[in-house]
């Protein structure tokens, strides 16, 4: 066992762990041995009276958020300016602790080869980077990002850090493509040796069970994969709005709980350790209909692009209504809670 400062989950223990979806002043447990979102409709089957039924139509004026990757992270940014980046010096200290601690397998002399997945502008990597910069001699850090203006972002980021003599030893590959597309040249990530550690910072929503177990099976032995996702009541969120939102439209992962699921059930033996932190954001401007931030933020939290303008009025208002009952006061003004978790894995 890795010394990593992390909790540690085995499989094989008889451990569960339970969701509880709050649904309108009715609490149901979700078993997260379930596939996610199929046992969410098949719980709703069973007992519609407690869900909030209301389904919405395919139309062409609803669309996913991620197909907007500028009001995507224009929801993302305000959700920091109400609260949330005073949280991310916690975050920083956690991901320094996880990358500190992770012990190299290859030769002295050797590259230590990095996988960022989904790493947007770069921002939340400048821990990551900085720590193993400073630790190895020689490190290839290869980006996967789909979204062109942040890959620029990024390398413009590279840049200015270099001006001034930082990460010096660490050579970057940005790829502007998908993760699917990048793991269909299996073999010729293969013939280079594989990867020492692959992460995905709040990346691994969208992506299909099936590319993350290829992503643990591109790591060399002793290789760590680490994810960081949502947990607790923002994942419920995800789980509440899988039932009132298409199936085209979910995400593949609700949160952490739905991905600690899944590596139990796909990978063998896997050992699982994890770092949660509490984490919440300013909530009141998510009830001004006019507010911009507001919108955006909503918008963030229900994955949806224009939800108020696309949505069914009624659908809206339930939303609405259940997210106020998310809400903590304190002080007067209204909070949601955002706590997220790491993932980490050590190949064996």
């Amino acid at each position: 066992m890795h010394n990593v400062p992390y909790l540690t989950h085995m499989a094989g223990t008889g451990l569960h762990v339970i969701i509880e979806l709050t649904l309108l002043r009715s609490t149901l447990p979700v078993h997260t041995a379930c596939a996610y979102p199929e046992h969410v409709r098949r719980i709703c089957e069973t007992r519609p009276s407690t869900f909030f039924t209301l389904k919405l139509k395919m139309t062409q004026d609803l669309k996913a958020l991620v197909h907007f990757p500028k009001e995507y992270f224009e929801g993302l940014q305000a959700i920091c300016r109400h609260g949330y980046e005073d949280y991310l010096g916690q975050r920083e200290k956690d991901v320094k602790d996880a990358f500190e601690s992770f012990v190299f397998c290859g030769e002295t002399d050797s590259t230590l080869r990095v996988l960022a997945v989904g790493a947007s502008d770069g921002i939340l990597d400048i821990p990551i980077i900085d720590t193993l910069d400073s630790k190895y001699r020689s490190v290839l850090y290869t980006v996967v990002e789909p979204v062109e203006s942040q890959v620029h972002e990024f390398s413009a980021l590279v840049k200015s850090k270099r001006e001034r003599g930082l990460w010096m030893s660490t050579n970057f590959d940005f790829q502007l493509t998908t993760i699917e597309e990048f793991l269909s040249k299996t073999k010729t990530r293969k013939e280079l040796g594989g990867f020492d550690i692959i992460h995905l910072q709040h990346s691994a929503y969208h992506l299909p069970e099936s590319v993350i177990v290829e992503l643990y099976g591109q790591l060399n032995k002793g290789g760590m994969l680490f994810t960081m996702l949502v947990v607790g009541a923002w994942e419920n969120n995800y789980l509440r709005i899988s039932n009132i939102i298409p199936d085209s439209m979910l995400l593949k992962f609700a949160g952490s709980s739905t991905l600690r699921d899944t590596l139990y059930r796909r990978i063998p033996d896997v050992k699982i350790q994890t770092k949660y932190r509490k984490m919440r954001f300013k909530a009141d401007e998510c009830f001004k209909e006019e507010s911009k931030d507001g919108n955006l933020i909503v918008n963030f939290l229900v994955q949806l692009h224009d939800f108020r303008k696309t949505a069914p009025p009624e659908v809206v208002n339930n939303y609405m209504k259940y997210l106020r009952e998310c809400c903590e006061e304190l002080n007067g003004e209204l909070y949601i809670p955002a706590d997220d978790e790491d993932i980490v894995v050590i190949k064996q």
